[in-house]
């Protein structure tokens, strides 16, 4: 006897279409289908994994038929803990997505390597390193350098601005204002910003009870960073020294299980990091002569910078808790100020270079150094006020809270 087919049961054993990973399926959002990761589990720093029962076929939706996303509920996504060692069970980042991607970047075609850049080698990187020093040291008698006066209000302004950097890496993309945007959109995330794009999701998301495991999980990861031998390129240093601040603010200002854990080796190894990246070089090759660098030099330098400032705020702030002194930082003498907002946000090559010629020609006179912000003989001069007013009309929202910390402690 004949026996008709159904045509519903024929489809159903169709083969099986290509499908979104399983981080993208749980989160009923659309997977670009890239390997080895796909570009949203690299951003967000997961580990990503796909289903072993696929063909070429063209991408689908993910099925109706999904589990609820946990990240939306609140409860923390450990990236499968079973497959990372237990003195650091949260794996960021897979060996897969070590390698170099092939993912081209926005800039026109042009690729973006931030590991070749042309920075010129710092002399004061020693005195950065020893800077947590200074607050211990008195003054002596022939020693005319008096310590800063910070007002608690001024403390709190840094303080409220700082903590918030942190919880800027929540959002898919987020970036607070120490990371430039082709760092974590370039063809390869470092693996230290990777961790702590996961691991401050897991801080805030912490389900009551959990803390203390989590606690426990941020300070495993800064001791790796604190321990694992020195890279040979400047971006990975980079890369070390900003997720180690990133750990240092969240923990100290937003602790979540008891008081604070950073202390006085949290700041020497700041510091100690800070003056490794320094060492490399603060400025590129060709902004000491005044002319146009490469992209990649300039995002690799102009964010050092930041974050540099941004660790002697913290520190600051660190200090007047304790009841310590603040001096001004004349190791940073001649370091340039943050650059405008239409330098730092270009999205291109092309948008960028437009850009920094522009901003030559603004600076014909020599760009704007940190120094020029602080109090001096020259601070009401007319000359000084006008590069301070030209730089003011420019600089983006990180630049004008070092203004505005720089003016209440020296005055303008």
């Amino acid at each position: 006897m004949h026996t008709r087919t159904n045509p519903s049961r024929k489809r159903q054993r169709a083969p099986p279409r290509k499908k979104a990973c399983s981080n993208c399926t749980k989160s009923k959002v659309r997977c670009d289908l890239e390997r080895p990761a796909c570009s949203r589990c690299r951003s967000r720093g997961q580990s990503c994994e796909y289903s072993a029962n696929v063909d070429v076929s063209p991408s689908v939706d993910a099925s109706p038929a999904m589990e609820l996303d946990t990240a939306v509920i609140g409860i923390p996504q450990p990236d499968r803990a079973a497959d990372v060692p237990v003195e650091f069970p949260f794996g960021a980042i897979t060996t897969a997505q070590n390698k170099p991607q092939t993912r081209p970047d926005q800039n026109n075609g042009a690729k973006l390597d931030l590991r070749l850049v042309d920075l010129a080698p710092s002399a004061n990187a020693g005195q950065i390193r020893d800077r947590w020093l200074r607050p211990y040291i008195l003054p002596s008698l022939e020693d005319e350098e008096i310590p800063k006066a910070y007002h608690p209000f001024t403390l709190q302004y840094i303080a409220r601005i700082l903590c918030t950097y942190p919880r800027c890496m929540l959002k898919d993309g987020g970036l607070p204002p120490i990371i430039h945007r082709a760092q974590i959109t370039g063809k390869e995330m470092p693996r230290a910003l990777a961790n702590c794009y996961s691991l401050v999701r897991m801080w805030e998301q912490a389900v009551p009870g959990s803390e203390a495991m989590v606690v426990g999980i941020v300070e495993n990861e800064m001791r790796r960073l604190a321990e694992e031998p020195p890279s040979h390129h400047d971006y990975e240093l980079l890369a070390t020294f900003q997720g180690y601040l990133i750990y240092s603010i969240m923990m100290y200002f937003a602790p979540i299980c008891g008081p604070s854990v950073v202390n006085d080796q949290v700041i020497m190894t700041l510091m100690e990091m800070a003056s490794r990246t320094a060492g490399n070089g603060l400025f590129c090759t060709a902004e000491l002569s005044r002319s146009r660098p490469n992209w990649e030099s300039w995002i690799v330098a102009s964010t050092k910078r930041r974050v540099i400032l941004v660790m002697y705020l913290f520190s600051s702030v660190y200090n007047a808790d304790r009841l310590l002194p603040n001096f001004v930082a004349e190791e940073l003498r001649g370091m340039y100020a943050p650059e405008s907002r239409s330098l730092w946000d270009a999205v291109d090559r092309e948008t960028w270079t437009k850009e920094y010629d522009r901003h030559l020609l603004h600076w014909e006179d020599g760009m704007l150094e940190i120094s020029e912000l602080w109090r001096s003989v020259e601070t009401s001069s007319p000359p000084r006020r006008e590069r301070i007013e030209r730089w003011v009309q420019k600089v983006d929202e990180f630049g004008m809270m070092i203004f505005a910390v720089c003016a209440h402690i020296h005055g303008c």
